[in-house]
């Protein structure tokens, strides 16, 4: 889950000042979420938007350093070995539509991965660290453009055909809409939810109740997760906790980032040995790993489940 600076790019292509909207749009609806919550709760948690922000601008300046290998020459490379030329413009609305379903299907792949392989989720348990779910939380965003692999996923999309610039300036977009998603203000819409994602969907997903864990991964269309069945309604009868289930030790920006890689650097050098080191950090999580694993919100055993697996179920998404 990753802003790229090729949003700028793509709406310069439009002829049109819709950049001009966007970003007053979100400060207008973060100030008037937070006015919102000042008046019914008497108290904003400043703390908390402050560290999102900070994390916020650490995201965009990371981005910014790698934005040439990115597109330049990773994306660049993989677009001249392209199958064919697959013509888009905001005239284009098939080509448009087709585009926008695929990326869609590329957040829901990358974001479901991030979850599951422990590698991934260091740089995506940045977003989840927040306790609060408001605008702010939107753009806790990771520090780590390379290491969390979210530009390797639309890769694919650039080999068919498609311009990098209007990929990932479509992903920026989506992102965009998923700004609106970050409310408590809300409330639970189910009938939306077969087709959209929603506040109230997304307060699921970030939530750390066991009941609630690897829910809701849709971007813009929940029809991913009806069909590979990780939807799941926010109940009335559960009291929603958002955050980590094993939290940041400190609200500082650079732990904020960082702490899931050294956290799994300090794994494997107290392993002992390369093999233990690798048993320690899976890259995919297991069911019936060890009860202490239960403090970490990459094991699926925290969410109930139990039992070994057979030699050929090591992959569970």
């Amino acid at each position: 889950m990753e802003f790229y600076l090729s949003f700028h790019d793509l709406l310069g292509r439009g002829g049109n000042s819709l950049g001009l909207i966007f970003l007053p749009l979100f400060l207008v609806m973060t100030v008037l979420e937070g006015l919102i919550i000042l008046y019914r709760r008497g108290s904003y948690p400043w703390k908390n938007a402050g560290v999102s922000l900070l994390v916020t601008v650490g995201h965009f300046i990371t981005q910014a350093a790698v934005h040439g290998l990115i597109f330049g020459i990773i994306a660049a490379f993989v677009y001249k070995f392209r199958l064919t030329t697959i013509p888009v413009s905001f005239y284009n609305w098939i080509s448009l539509i087709v585009l926008f379903l695929l990326v869609d299907l590329g957040f829901y792949v990358e974001h479901r991965c991030s979850h599951r392989i422990r590698f991934l989720w260091a740089s995506h348990s940045v977003h989840h660290s927040s306790d609060k779910m408001q605008a702010t939380t939107a753009f806790r965003l990771s520090w780590t453009p390379i290491l969390s692999g979210v530009f390797l996923f639309y890769l694919p999309i650039v080999w068919i055909g498609y311009d990098p610039v209007w990929v990932y300036g479509m992903v920026s977009l989506s992102l965009s809409y998923q700004f609106f998603v970050y409310t408590e203000l809300v409330p639970h819409i189910r009938w939306l939810e077969w087709i959209i994602n929603t506040p109230s969907a997304h307060r699921v997903h970030h939530a750390s109740n066991p009941e609630y864990l690897d829910k809701n991964y849709g971007g813009v269309l929940l029809i991913w997760d009806h069909l590979f069945g990780s939807y799941q309604a926010e109940r009335s009868d559960i009291e929603i906790r958002y955050g980590l289930d094993h939290a940041r030790s400190s609200e500082n920006p650079f732990v904020v980032a960082y702490e899931d890689f050294w956290q799994m650097i300090k794994e494997a050098l107290s392993a002992g040995s390369v093999g233990k080191a690798l048993a320690r950090i899976p890259l995919v999580p297991r069911k019936g790993a060890e009860p202490a694993a239960c403090s970490r919100p990459w094991m699926p055993t925290c969410a109930g489940m139990s039992g070994d697996l057979g030699p050929v179920d090591w992959i569970v998404f």
